[in-house]
């Protein structure tokens, strides 16, 4: 949708021309007006306006400086002259000063339509044209990925150069870890390739994984990741701890540290073997080390998972199995903890799609406990997301619980079910009680809202209908209210107010005892010239020819 303002000292222009194009239906366009350049200055204030067809001579402030503020504050609004002076120099200063169009008065209603279009059609390509800047930003990233990844390959084979030029390197590449903090190493190898993948298949799979991992690590470290020798890929990897913390941490939480980074990819090597079936092995270092450490690490670890018969490898270098059993604990804490909030997040602000992900990650997290008969880990998930679930559900209020919800939550109240597979399913059935609820009430509200607006349209027809107006008094946001209406009713706002003033105009000319000019103004008409072209243009018949039709209908009834 496109906002016009006409801006004129001359009442009757303004109105004119705002009822033209509110009648045009070539183009999705709010017009409203001003009576002053100050008028215009304080509406483009408070409205983003993407065109101002403005008179160039007006007291006060003219319109060649209206525009040079336009310009200087709003560079992306297109200015059209609307002049009654056929004067070359005022034609060639409007030019000169930026703007697209100078249109005299006395020219067809037709040449100012056009010149409007024309606009709108100049604004549509400097969108494509930044759309296009935008996709070049894009391939820089991608061109700084690419250096990025030869920056840490060096690294990882112990240049001196790169090691040299750290701190440098770093800001150049917009890379996101501290040189002057030690870094954890994992590496990853695919154990098969699926059948029949072509070089970019296998590609894609690989940022897939890099995706993937991405989500589960972003929550709660500082990282970098890329391929490397075309089919492995490598994590370097940081706390989110500030550097002041680095020299409280005593050897145990380093190694705390370790078995959380196992754990995380003991989730992402699962996720990605369910969501992309592909079978991934991981060898992750036993503690962090500094930059200039790195040298030869990533073909150490590797080493360890370099295997034609393995698959699905996880090791942590130099590590006991002892410990790996208690590192299996936490890190299956820690990632259902990390997710609680994000599931109470997106189910307050109904995101679906990211809802159910975080719901059958936590179950699958609870099935892994189950397995590995950690009671503690698998009731603090079915007791977290049941509270959750619960938790939402009071929120609400009586008349809007289903019978369904309402059980679910009387039996979690109870203590009911205990057993692992009873929780999971009750927090699945919980769940699409509160989701069927929430698309019956998304449904409800947006056809209220269509209600709404008919109420509010045929209560103000002879009033201000502009979408800003109409939007504040209904509390919405107005391109909100414009895309739902078009997607609920199939079509426009415009067109449906256009349709209610031909309707209300056809019933009171119907009546006698209203004059011509009284309808034209109830309605919502500010001039009778426009009412009667706007009518004629619907009816094929003036307003006095259809009222003359009407009564000859009735006396022959």
């Amino acid at each position: 949708m496109y906002r016009l303002l006409i801006v004129d000292n001359e009442e009757y222009v303004v109105n004119g021309l705002v009822e033209l194009f509110q009648q045009e239906k070539r183009y999705d366009l709010e017009a409203s007006g001003a009576y002053s350049a100050a008028e215009a200055l304080n509406a483009l204030m408070t409205t983003r306006m993407d065109i101002v067809l403005t008179d160039i001579r007006m007291p006060g402030m003219s319109g060649l400086e209206l525009q040079k503020i336009i310009h200087a504050r709003w560079p992306h609004c297109k200015v059209l002259f609307l002049s009654g002076y056929d004067d070359f120099n005022y034609a060639q200063e409007a030019i000169r000063s930026g703007a697209l169009n100078y249109i005299l008065k006395t020219e067809d209603d037709q040449v100012i339509l056009d010149a409007v279009g024309d606009a709108i059609r100049r604004i549509e390509t400097e969108r494509e044209t930044q759309h296009v800047l935008l996709e070049a930003q894009n391939q820089l990233k991608q061109a700084t990925a690419g250096l990025q990844r030869e920056f840490f390959e060096g690294l990882l084979l112990g240049d001196k150069h790169f090691v040299r030029s750290i701190e440098k390197q770093f800001e150049e590449l917009q890379i996101p870890l501290s040189p002057a903090r030690p870094v954890s190493v994992v590496v990853g190898k695919v154990d098969e390739w699926p059948a029949g993948h072509t070089p970019y298949d296998r590609s894609l799979l690989l940022y897939a994984v890099q995706n993937i991992a991405n989500e589960y690590l972003s929550l709660s470290t500082v990282h970098a990741s890329f391929i490397y020798e075309r089919s492995k890929l490598v994590w370097l990897i940081q706390a989110k701890a500030e550097p002041w913390m680095e020299r409280f941490l005593d050897d145990a939480s380093k190694q705390l540290t370790a078995h959380f980074v196992y754990g995380t990819f003991e989730c992402i090597q699962s996720s990605c073997n369910d969501v992309l079936h592909l079978p991934l092995s991981f060898a992750i270092g036993k503690q962090p080390l500094a930059w200039e450490a790195l040298g030869g690490e990533a073909d150490r670890l590797l080493a360890t998972i370099q295997s034609n018969v393995k698959r699905q490898m996880l090791h942590l270098q130099q590590e006991e199995a002892e410990a790996l059993e208690s590192s299996r604990t936490y890190s299956l804490q820690s990632e259902a903890f990390k997710q609680f909030e994000l599931l109470a997040y997106s189910l307050e602000h109904n995101n679906r799609e990211e809802f159910l992900r975080i719901l059958e990650g936590l179950l699958e997290t609870g099935d892994r406990a189950a397995q590995a008969k950690n009671d503690l880990v698998r009731q603090q998930i079915a007791s977290a997301v049941l509270s959750i679930l619960c938790g939402y559900v009071d929120k609400l209020p009586p008349e809007e619980v289903d019978e369904t919800a309402a059980e679910l939550k009387r039996a979690y109240e109870a203590g009911r079910p205990a057993a692992w597979e009873a929780q999971r399913a009750h927090c699945r059935a919980l769940a699409e009680s509160i989701l069927d609820r929430h698309a019956q009430a998304e449904e409800s509200e947006e056809n209220r809202i269509i209600t709404s607006i008919h109420a509010y349209l045929n209560a103000n027809l002879g009033g201000d209908l502009s979408l800003k107006t109409m939007a504040l008094a209904l509390g919405h946001n107005p391109s909100y209210l414009s895309r739902l209406y078009k997607q609920k009713a199939g079509k426009g706002l415009s067109e449906t107010v256009m349709e209610l003033k031909l309707a209300r105009a056809k019933a009171l000319l119907a009546q006698p005892n209203y004059r011509i000019q009284d309808i034209s103004k109830a309605v919502g008409f500010l001039s009778d010239h426009y009412f009667y072209r706007f009518f004629k243009r619907a009816t094929k018949l003036t307003p006095q020819e259809y009222r003359e039709q009407v009564n000859e209908r009735q006396r022959g009834e």
